[in-house]
């Protein structure tokens, strides 16, 4: 992490901070639309509505768990001085990148090249 300066490295703990607060507060309004779409519903048409609805709602709610991972995982990777560093090259991922999506755990050039391999193998 000396790549990052102390005061990079706390902007971007707040910002880690402030989206696990952020997702946290969307998790819990998923499990509040949750529970007021479990209610009675009339014919067909309005359970098949409700079904679609409860799906969008768990398919939201893994998302967003997940991105919670993600997080956690930063701010224990900050902990452990190992934050900001590529987890495929080992090189430092630029402060830039990190701003911009502070989980990442890949330098742009690993990324990139993961993304094509990815590609290749649909």
């Amino acid at each position: 992490m000396e790549h990052l300066t102390p005061d990079q490295l706390k902007e971007l703990k707040e910002l880690l901070i402030r989206r696990r607060d952020e997702t946290l507060k969307r998790l819990n309004h998923l499990l509040e639309e949750k529970l007021l779409a479990s209610s009675d519903v009339g014919d067909e048409i309005d359970s098949a509505d409700l079904e679609m609805e409860r799906l969008r709602l768990i398919r939201l709610r893994e998302r967003e768990t997940r991105y919670l991972k993600k997080v956690e995982y930063a701010l224990t990777k900050m902990e452990n001085g190992t934050y900001g560093i590529c987890e495929n090259c080992g090189k430092p991922i630029s402060y830039e990148r990190l701003k911009a999506r502070p989980v990442a755990i890949y330098c742009i050039e690993c990324k990139k090249k993961l993304e094509i391999e990815e590609g290749e193998k649909s």
